[in-house]
C-alpha cells in the first residue's frame, strides 16, 4: 500500500471517530447516560491517537537530513509518549468524575434519572460502526503487514469491547438498574487507563532502543549463519527504531581471505538481510577472522 493510500485509510478512521465522538457525547448528555458519555471521551482519545498516527506518518517518512542522518522515525516515540500521558490524565479525570457521580447516586438514588431509550439505539449503531472499522483495518493490515494498521485494528477492537459494556450498562440502567450505567462507565475508564499504559510502554521501548522479540533475534542469527562464507556470528545486536530495526553484526570468516574477499562476503550478507527483511533499515556488518 502506498503512503498516500495509507494516509487516506487513517483519515477515514479520524472522520468516523469524530462523528462517533459527537454523537455519543451529545446523546449521552441529553439522554442521561454516563456510560455513553465516557465512551464518547474514549472515542475522542481515538481521534487523538489516529491524528497523532497521521502526523507521525508524515514526519517519520521524511528523508534523512543533516540534522537527522538516521531519519525522523523516533519522532513517533516522542508523540506516542505524549499521547500515553494524555490518555493517562484523561483516565484519571474520568475516574474522579464518574466515581463522584456514583457516590452521589448511592447517597440519593431517587434523584437520578435513568438513560433514555434512544441512547441504547445510539450504542447499537456505534457498536456496528466499530465492528466495521476493526474489520476494515484488519483486512488492510493482512494485505500490507503495516504495523500502523495493526495498531488501528487493535484499537478499534478494544473500542468494540468498551461499546459493548456501554450497551449492556445503558440497557440495564434504562430498565431500572441505574447503577450499571456507572459500572459500565468505570469499566471504560479502566480500558482507557490500560490503553495509556500500553501506549507508554511501547513509546519507552522505542525511545530506549529496546531489542525486538528474542524469536526475531534468533531467526536473524540463524539466517546469517547459513550465508555462504560466514563461519560464525560473533555478535548480533538489534534495536527497535520505531516500526523498523537497526542491527550491528560481527561475522567470522576464513582468516586467510584477502580483504577484498572478506568485504564481498560482508556485502552479500548486508544486501541479503536488507532485501529479505524489509523492516531492517540499517545493517552494519563487521568482519572478524574466525578462530
Amino acid at each position: 500500500m502506498s503512503q498516500k493510500k495509507l494516509e487516506i485509510a487513517i483519515i477515514i478512521g479520524i472522520v468516523v471517530n469524530v462523528i462517533l465522538t459527537l454523537i455519543k457525547l451529545i446523546f449521552g448528555y441529553m439522554g442521561h447516560a454516563q456510560a455513553l458519555i465516557t465512551d464518547g471521551y474514549n472515542s475522542l482519545s481515538d481521534v487523538l491517537m489516529s491524528s497523532m498516527i497521521y502526523f507521525v506518518l508524515r514526519i517519520s517518512n521524511k528523508a534523512p537530513d543533516d540534522d537527522h542522518p538516521y531519519g525522523h522515525h523516533k519522532f513517533e516515540g516522542v508523540v506516542y509518549f505524549a499521547l500515553g500521558m494524555i490518555f493517562m490524565l484523561s483516565a484519571l479525570l474520568l475516574f474522579v468524575s464518574t466515581g463522584q457521580q456514583l457516590i452521589d447516586y448511592l447517597r440519593q438514588p431517587q434523584g437520578v434519572t435513568g438513560p433514555t431509550f434512544y441512547t441504547i439505539i445510539v450504542s447499537v449503531i456505534a457498536l456496528v460502526i466499530k465492528l466495521f472499522l476493526a474489520g476494515f483495518y484488519h483486512l488492510l493490515y493482512k494485505r500490507t503487514k503495516h504495523s500502523t494498521l495493526k495498531a488501528e485494528s487493535r484499537n478499534h477492537a478494544i473500542d468494540m469491547i468498551a461499546t459493548s459494556f456501554t450497551l449492556i450498562g445503558i440497557g440495564l440502567a434504562h430498565y431500572g438498574f441505574i447503577i450499571f450505567d456507572y459500572i459500565a462507565a468505570l469499566i471504560i475508564v479502566f480500558l482507557i487507563f490500560r490503553l495509556a499504559l500500553s501506549t507508554l510502554k511501547e513509546a519507552v521501548s522505542f525511545l530506549v532502543d529496546q531489542s525486538p522479540e528474542q524469536t526475531i533475534v534468533d531467526d536473524m542469527n540463524e539466517y546469517i549463519s547459513h550465508k555462504q562464507g560466514v563461519l560464525s556470528v560473533d555478535v548480533l545486536k538489534m534495536r527497535k527504531h520505531m516500526t523498523k530495526i537497526y542491527m550491528d553484526v560481527e561475522i567470522g570468516v576464513e582468516p586467510t581471505l584477502s580483504l577484498k574477499a572478506a568485504h564481498e562476503i560482508a556485502e552479500r550478507v548486508h544486501d541479503a538481510v536488507e532485501h529479505d527483511y524489509p523492516e531492517v533499515i540499517h545493517c552494519m556488518i563487521h568482519v572478524n577472522p574466525h578462530e
